[in-house]
């Protein structure tokens, strides 16, 4: 099963070490696990008066076509796939690398916690809003290459799009993206994972010459492939 549409209900929060919505929060917001780890954690924790019933999934990370796409995988498990976290408490989640061979460069896994509604609840009120969160999950060797992004733009489908090419190992998350005077996105962008292509569109008048973003490696100011 592939999801592609799994960041319609969660926004990113990108300076901050802790997601929170409405009373279930999740820390940290990525994961980054050097060889020879295989195994992270995150906390869930419930400030709530009633109990929270949450289910757990890790997929593979893979961009295809441009845009993120999420697969089932069998190399890395997440537990519990389910747990109950009580009023004003927490729980652990355990993520394994399970695979036999050792990481190449960078593997990219997004983590899914979605809150299960209470079907009591939706009875007796007839709303309910049900949380998800996507965490990144980074498997990498030590020698894992730096990102090397390179910017140009294309036509896709009759529309332009701007592009970034990423020849390293590692991701690199792209935030405040601008083409010249153009701001695209004011906070995240997105992940361009390693050795991936990533789209954006682009308005119809934007033009320019210039990327200027905001990454997890630091600034970027990048001319246009041509």
């Amino acid at each position: 099963m592939r999801l592609h549409s799994i960041f319609s209900f969660v926004s990113f929060l990108l300076f901050s070490s802790v997601v929170q919505a409405s009373s279930l929060s999740v820390s940290p917001i990525r994961l980054d696990v050097p060889a020879p780890s295989s195994s992270a954690s995150v906390t869930l924790r419930n400030e709530a008066a009633l109990p929270i019933n949450i289910q757990i999934r890790i997929f593979k990370w893979v961009l295809k076509n441009g845009v993120d796409f999420y697969e089932e995988t069998e190399d890395v498990v997440a537990t519990p796939p389910v747990a109950t976290v009580p009023p004003g408490g927490s729980a652990l989640v355990r993520i394994v690398r399970t695979g036999a061979a050792p990481v190449v460069g960078e593997e990219p896994y997004r983590l899914i916690v979605d809150e299960i509604p209470d079907a009591n609840r939706v009875r007796n009120v007839g709303v309910t809003v049900a949380l998800r969160y996507a965490i990144p999950v980074f498997f990498r060797n030590g020698d894992a290459s730096q990102p090397k992004l390179a910017w140009s733009i294309r036509t896709v489908g009759g529309k332009r799009m701007l592009v970034a090419t990423n020849d390293g190992d590692k991701s690199s998350r792209i935030a405040k993206l601008s083409l010249d005077k153009t701001v695209l996105y004011a906070g995240l962008a997105g992940y361009v994972l390693g050795h991936s292509t990533r789209m954006w569109p682009l308005p119809a008048k934007a033009s320019g010459a210039r990327v200027t973003a905001e990454s997890d490696n630091g600034p970027i100011d990048a001319a246009l492939s041509r």
